[in-house]
């Protein structure tokens, strides 16, 4: 199966399967979740090595970085409806971090959804909030790279595929799971108020 997956990345060659990651990535960051971990790691076993995980890495990061962007763009100049607009803040302020720095712990417990329109709408520091992002996502995407780089050393390529894919798989699952803990404390310091 995986075998397939490789194959349909690498139809045109190298270059379009890092074009194809790319736009998948920046799908994520600008419109809607689209598991950019799992593409991310599904491109860097075409080839586990160093240079190309450096790619995979750079290619990620700047994905992050050109998608929210433009949707931190689109939010500034078309702005958001005003209740739309007003819920965000209102979300903002139940959270523990209330500024830029939430998009840190957004690498690691997603509770911002639409990043760049968060930045735009709070009006937060742009620069600082897009190297939050860029930080972030270079932590996250280099664990993830380096895990899987390890899982490949240390079994064959099918077993490291598999076992690749279930970390994967845990990796995002605890990531909802601590997203869910991180909502519901929200909610709970919200109804105590």
């Amino acid at each position: 199966m995986l075998d397939s997956i490789y194959d349909w990345f690498l139809t045109y060659g190298t270059v379009y399967a890092l074009l194809g990651l790319f736009l998948i990535l920046l799908i994520d960051a600008t419109i809607f979740p689209a598991l950019p971990e799992l593409f991310a790691v599904l491109a860097f076993m075409l080839q586990p090595t160093l240079w190309w995980g450096v790619t995979i890495l750079i290619i990620a990061v700047s994905a992050e970085v050109c998608g929210n962007t433009l949707l931190y763009l689109l939010v500034k100049r078309k702005r958001l409806p005003g209740k739309i607009g007003k819920v965000m803040k209102e979300w903002v302020r139940f959270l523990v971090l209330r500024d830029e720095r939430i998009l840190l712990v957004n690498r690691v417990a997603p509770v911002l959804p639409f990043t760049g329109a968060f930045i735009a709408t709070c009006k937060w520091n742009y620069a600082r909030s897009i190297s939050y992002i860029a930080i972030g996502g270079l932590a996250k995407y280099s664990f993830l790279l380096l895990l899987v780089g390890m899982l490949s050393m240390s079994f064959d390529r099918d077993v490291a595929q598999v076992v690749a894919l279930v970390a994967i798989i845990i990796v995002i699952a605890l990531s909802l799971l601590a997203s869910a803990v991180y909502r519901k404390r929200l909610k709970s310091a919200k109804d105590n108020l």
